[in-house]
């Protein structure tokens, strides 16, 4: 299929869903009063920056990253060190685990750096209502960022009314924090990719987002990240988290249209690309180009191989 084809499939399947459930549900689901949400291109809340795009005036690399500690044996004295890496660096976000947000939240009060909880995690295999209430609490302690591992099974078996729902009652409960859809895109076909962020979309989510890092299916792809971009253009942002090690393969992924890196290589990144502002025009025309100088030694080769955990 080609860009033309995704776009009309994207439109065509949110129009189905829409048509399945009346006329009347956009009203109903978000209620009288509710809270509008915020563009990922416009500011958060007094406290938050922009989140950035390639295409803003100032770009650092620390900007773009998600710097992520999701591994099960973490430990106190790990979360601390990366909230600690986070404040130096000023990095977007923590990404941790919900056991961890209350101390991260406390660690990094006063900061410019966000935490985000992932929620559903790894599997996306709960129900609605516990990954609601799990975002819901991951926010009374402090989160103003949700990751939510999509319904998996549910994308994968064409249940999209079930899959918009799931998403949605994750956003409604998460106000109002930043929702960003783990819909797992290395699981995906093409047109999966496409239909589960066009309904991220529609369900009020601010982000998609490739991969948990944690699937044998791999991780961000160029391609996923590009489909994603293409599918929500510039209403939503995208993630792209699952293997991306180096900084060749990070510039690769924010040149095919993602605002968020979500990595556990943050700090060598921002060690080799340094704090202030990038050239990122001039890197994002030719990211592999950026290994042969790295100065840090630890860069690949850009692509988006095979993805391994963070």
């Amino acid at each position: 299929m080609n860009e033309a084809e995704l776009a009309a499939l994207a439109d065509a399947i949110v129009a189905e869903v829409r048509g399945a459930r009346g006329a009347g549900r956009g009203a109903r689901s978000r209620g009288p009063g509710a809270v509008p949400h915020p563009s990922p291109l416009a500011p958060r809340s007094s406290r938050h920056e922009p989140v950035r795009s390639p295409t803003a005036a100032v770009q650092r690399a620390a900007d773009f990253v998600d710097h992520t500690l999701l591994k099960a044996e973490a430990t106190r004295v790990d979360l601390v060190k990366l909230c600690a890496e986070a404040r130096q660096h000023h990095f977007a976000a923590v990404c941790v685990n919900p056991q961890w947000v209350e101390l991260c939240a406390k660690q990094l009060d006063g900061t410019d750096v966000d935490v985000a909880c992932v929620v559903g995690f790894p599997l996306g295999a709960t129900t609605s209502r516990n990954k609601a209430a799990e975002a819901a609490e991951a926010v009374d302690l402090g989160a103003q960022e949700i990751d939510m591992v999509a319904a998996l099974g549910r994308i994968k078996g064409g249940e999209w009314a079930y899959v918009e729902d799931d998403v949605r009652a994750v956003v409604e409960a998460a106000r109002p924090a930043l929702v960003k859809v783990i819909i797992e895109s290395a699981l995906l076909t093409r047109e999966e990719i496409v239909q589960a962020a066009a309904l991220a979309k529609e369900a009020g989510a601010h982000f998609v987002k490739t991969s948990t890092g944690f699937h044998a299916a791999g991780g961000a792809s160029l391609e996923a990240v590009r489909l994603m971009k293409l599918t929500v253009g510039d209403a939503l942002g995208v993630k792209a988290a699952g293997g991306v090690r180096d900084c060749a393969t990070a510039l690769a992924m924010l040149g095919a249209g993602a605002n968020r890196i979500g990595t556990s290589s943050g700090v060598g990144m921002v060690t080799c690309l340094g704090p202030g502002p990038l050239p990122l025009a001039e890197l994002l025309k030719n990211p592999q180009a950026h290994a042969h100088g790295c100065t840090s030694g630890s860069c690949g080769t850009a692509g988006g191989g095979a993805a391994q955990p963070y």
